[in-house]
């Protein structure tokens, strides 16, 4: 009975876009199969664009106060990811059968892999939660030490770039002058939770969600110490999940050694080691040999003939969608 009912469960895609609503229409398109939608548009954009475009019963945007003003580096995409994981746990309430994975992605990703093979994977793995991480209190690298043992103020933004990369730095080094954090978070009571880094892209099951909402919201102390860090995306999840009883649900059966690269931390996408990379169709080989479910980052602007080629070669969709 628990077999029929995983294969008849829904995959919950959870999507933080900010931009190419072509792109994410045409994404969706391809992984719209027994799954379901969240969608954070970052409130800096028209969100118009893309409910024009996308829509439908199992589409869920968010809306009015759940939208975040997200800003690269800050701890504004993990507000944002925290509001896409308790909507879509409010809707997984409303499911006669749970969600079989929750799968954290960008606006700048498209799957590799069919989605009722994306399916057939997760019910090969139903107990495995897709998600990475090395212990960088322990390592106490600088690279990752200044991340997290600084003040850093990238939420903050005035009218004028010029301006806030002045009073960023101005507040940088002024706070962190007579302020500082340790490579650690202090827990209520005096203890310790050490902390951990890996890739923001994750796919994780709906208890331990609904654990890392309900540890965030009963422990406030650790956004406070992520508020002013850099890529919190990064650590903050990975911090919880490390320092949980589902640490060793992962398939390393734990965290990792520590390699000074979040790359080396990719779960189920394609990335490159840059971060920064938009593949295009000279990478079509690259992707085609890949186990991966899915390919970060790609575009309307860099991708559309790799997208193609993927869509005839990997996905057997001979149609494309109007763009």
């Amino acid at each position: 009975m628990y077999d029929v009912m995983e294969k008849q469960a829904k995959i919950a895609y959870l999507i933080a876009a900010h931009a190419d609503p072509a792109h994410l229409a045409r994404m969706v398109y391809m992984l719209d199969h027994h799954a379901d939608f969240f969608i954070h548009i970052d409130r800096k954009q028209a969100i118009e664009p893309f409910t024009d475009r996308i829509n439908g019963p199992n589409i869920y945007f968010l809306t009015g106060r759940d939208r975040v003003t997200v800003h690269w580096g800050g701890f504004s995409q993990v507000r944002a990811t925290l509001n896409l994981m308790s909507r879509c746990l409010a809707v997984n309430k409303r499911n006669t059968i749970p969600y079989k994975k929750v799968v954290f992605m960008s606006g700048a990703d498209y799957p590799i892999k069919p989605a009722e093979y994306i399916h057939h994977y997760f019910d090969e793995h139903r107990e495995v939660n897709f998600i990475r991480g090395m212990n960088i209190t322990r390592a106490n690298a600088k690279k990752y030490n200044y991340c997290v043992s600084n003040y850093l103020f990238f939420d903050f933004h005035t009218f004028s770039s010029t301006l806030t990369r002045i009073i960023r730095k101005v507040l940088n080094v002024g706070v962190n002058r007579v302020a500082g954090k340790p490579n650690y978070a202090s827990e209520r009571g005096g203890g310790r939770i050490e902390l951990y880094h890996g890739s923001s892209w994750w796919a994780l099951n709906v208890e331990v969600i609904r654990y890392i909402c309900r540890y965030a919201e009963e422990h406030p102390e650790l956004s406070r110490y992520f508020r002013y860090s850099l890529a919190s995306d990064e650590k903050f999840f990975h911090t919880i999940f490390f320092n949980s009883r589902y640490a060793t649900t992962n398939l390393f059966g734990g965290a990792e050694p520590f390699v000074p690269m979040t790359a080396a931390f990719a779960n189920l996408h394609i990335i490159d080691p840059s971060l920064q990379k938009w593949f295009g169709v000279n990478d079509l080989e690259h992707v085609i040999a890949s186990d991966k479910l899915f390919v970060r980052k790609v575009s309307t602007r860099h991708s559309t003939e790799l997208l193609d080629r993927i869509d005839r070669i990997l996905l057997q969709e001979p149609q494309v969608i109007e763009r």
